[in-house]
C-alpha cells in the first residue's frame, strides 16, 4: 500500500512537472516545392500591360479585359491555385514613362507587393518614344485616327521631319538608357521574386510602302530594345516579345486604325512569351508540415531526473519496510 501510494506521488510530480515547464513541443519542418509558375506575380510599367484597348479595359480597372495578364492569371489560378494559391497584381499605368514608373517604385505605394511577389514583369519604354514617332507619322498622312491618305505623303517632308526629330529621339534613348537602369536597381532592392523587362515591338513596320520611315523607327526601336538587352547583367531577364512581333504588326497590333496597342491575339501572343519566361526560370514555394508531439531535451531530462529520483525513492521505502519487519 505503501509502495502505490509513493508510485502515484512521483508520478504526480512527473506529470505537474512536465505540465509546468511546456516540456512537451510539436515538431515542425518547412518543406519546398517546385512548380514552374510563380504562386503571386506582378505587373509594371505602361499601356501594354495595363491591357489599353481591349474590351472591358478602362483606365480604373485592369482586371476585366482580356490582358496578358489576366490571361496568365487564369490560367494558374486553374494551375496551382489548388496547390498554394495564385495571386496577380497588376500596377501598370497607360501613358506611363520610364521616369514615371522610377517615380512610381520610388514613392512606397509599391513596397509591399514587391516584397511578397515571385515574380515582377514590366513593359516600358514605348512612350519615352510615341510622342516624337507620332509627330513623324503625322508627317506620313496619317492625320486622324483611322485614317491614312497616302496620296498626300510627301517624301521631302517626311525627310525633313526625321532628320529634325533625330537628335530628339536619340536624347530620348539616352534618357532611357539611365531610366532602365535605375529601374532594374530599384526593382532589385525593392524585391526578391525574379524581375522580367520586356523588349518592344515596333508598330511602324506596318507601313511598309514607306521605307525612309519603317528604317529609321526600326534602327531606333531596335536600339531601345538593346539597351534593355545590353542591361540585363544587372540582374533581370528579358522577355523577347518584340522578335514574335517582326513582321506581324497588321495582325497582332491595332495600327491599322492608328493604336499602337497590342489586340486580343497580340496579348495571347506575349501571355505565351511570359509563360515561357517563367517556365524556363521555374519557382517554388514553402509549406510547414508538424509531427507528433513529443518530449523537448527540457523535458527529456526532467524526466530522467524524474526516474532517478523516484528510483531513490523506491529504494529508501524498501529499506523502511524491511527495516520495520526486522524490528
Amino acid at each position: 500500500m505503501i509502495l502505490k501510494k509513493i508510485a502515484a506521488v512521483i508520478v504526480a510530480s512527473l506529470a505537474l512537472g512536465l505540465s509546468a515547464c511546456s516540456m512537451t513541443e510539436i515538431p515542425a519542418r518547412e518543406v519546398v516545392h517546385n512548380i514552374e509558375v510563380p504562386p503571386k506575380m506582378l505587373f509594371l510599367g505602361d499601356s501594354i500591360a495595363a491591357g489599353y484597348g481591349l474590351d472591358g479595359y478602362t483606365s480604373e480597372d485592369n482586371y476585366s479585359c482580356r490582358s496578358y495578364a489576366n490571361t496568365l492569371r487564369e490560367r494558374y489560378e486553374e494551375e496551382i491555385g489548388s496547390e498554394c494559391g495564385h495571386t496577380m497584381v497588376n500596377r501598370a499605368v497607360s501613358g506611363y514613362t520610364s521616369f514615371d514608373l522610377i517615380e512610381q517604385i520610388r514613392s512606397g505605394e509599391l513596397d509591399s507587393d514587391l516584397g511578397s511577389c515571385d515574380a515582377v514583369v514590366v513593359s516600358i519604354g514605348g512612350n519615352d518614344l510615341l510622342d516624337i514617332m507620332l509627330e513623324l507619322m503625322k508627317n506620313m498622312g496619317i492625320t486622324e485616327k483611322g485614317s491614312f491618305e497616302s496620296d498626300s505623303f510627301d517624301l521631302f517632308s517626311a525627310a525633313g521631319s526625321l532628320f529634325s526629330i533625330r537628335g530628339d529621339i536619340d536624347s530620348a534613348l539616352e534618357r532611357f538608357e539611365e531610366n532602365m537602369r535605375t529601374i532594374a536597381e530599384e526593382l532589385l532592392k525593392r524585391t526578391e521574386g525574379t524581375v522580367y523587362i520586356q523588349t518592344l515591338y515596333d508598330p511602324l513596320e506596318y507601313f511598309s510602302r514607306f521605307s525612309i520611315v519603317t528604317d529609321f523607327s526600326a534602327e531606333k526601336i531596335g536600339k531601345l530594345n538593346r539597351i534593355i538587352s545590353e542591361n540585363s547583367s544587372i540582374g533581370y531577364k528579358v522577355i523577347d516579345v518584340a522578335a514574335d512581333f517582326k513582321g506581324k504588326a497588321g495582325e497582332l497590333t491595332n495600327i491599322s486604325s492608328y493604336d499602337i496597342h497590342p489586340n486580343a491575339k497580340g496579348h495571347e501572343i506575349i501571355a505565351g512569351d511570359v509563360d515561357a519566361a517563367f517556365r524556363a526560370t521555374g519557382f517554388a514555394y514553402v509549406t510547414t508540415e508538424y509531427g507528433e508531439e513529443r518530449l523537448t531535451a527540457e523535458g527529456k531530462k526532467t524526466v530522467r531526473i524524474g526516474i532517478a529520483g523516484a528510483s531513490a525513492i523506491a529504494l529508501f521505502a524498501l529499506i523502511g519496510i524491511c527495516l520495520k519487519k526486522k524490528n
